[in-house]
């Protein structure tokens, strides 16, 4: 029977990632939790946000770079397929799903210099203010 296998999830960074040598290799796997929010009314028509967190392992040179420039609160967009992980601890079976990281997408981040209401990149003017009619 054929199947597929392919998530493309965007979101935050919820925790600094974790970089760790696994195996007989020394192989590098990064791990991470990724927030994703659902905006929705409630009963009352108030607006309200429904979080969903997903974990994702990135491997070998791709979890080197995650470890390296990703931080808590970063926009990622992850591209993968989902793994099952099961274990057994104290005697109970635990199982897990989360996202093996095929390529790993890092959003840009709002500047200081970057104009609220376009987010287009300006320049400072001469006299030392900002014209958003000027663009990097």
């Amino acid at each position: 029977m054929p199947s597929f296998n392919r998530v493309i999830v965007m979101g935050n960074l919820t925790r600094d990632p974790d970089v760790r040598e696994v195996g007989m290799n020394a192989v590098k796997v990064c791990r991470f939790s990724v927030a994703m929010n659902e905006r929705r009314k409630d009963r009352n028509g108030n607006i309200i946000d429904i979080p969903t967190f997903v974990d994702v392992d990135a491997w070998d040179k791709l979890g080197e770079l995650c470890g390296q420039y990703l931080k808590k609160g970063r926009s990622v967009l992850v591209e993968g397929r989902l793994q099952s992980d099961s274990w057994e601890k104290d005697g109970q079976k635990h199982q897990k799903l989360k996202i093996r990281a095929a390529t790993v997408k890092f959003m840009p981040q709002p500047a200081p210099n970057q104009s609220r209401l376009t987010g287009e990149m300006v320049r400072p003017d001469p006299d030392g203010g900002y014209d958003d009619d000027d663009q990097f």
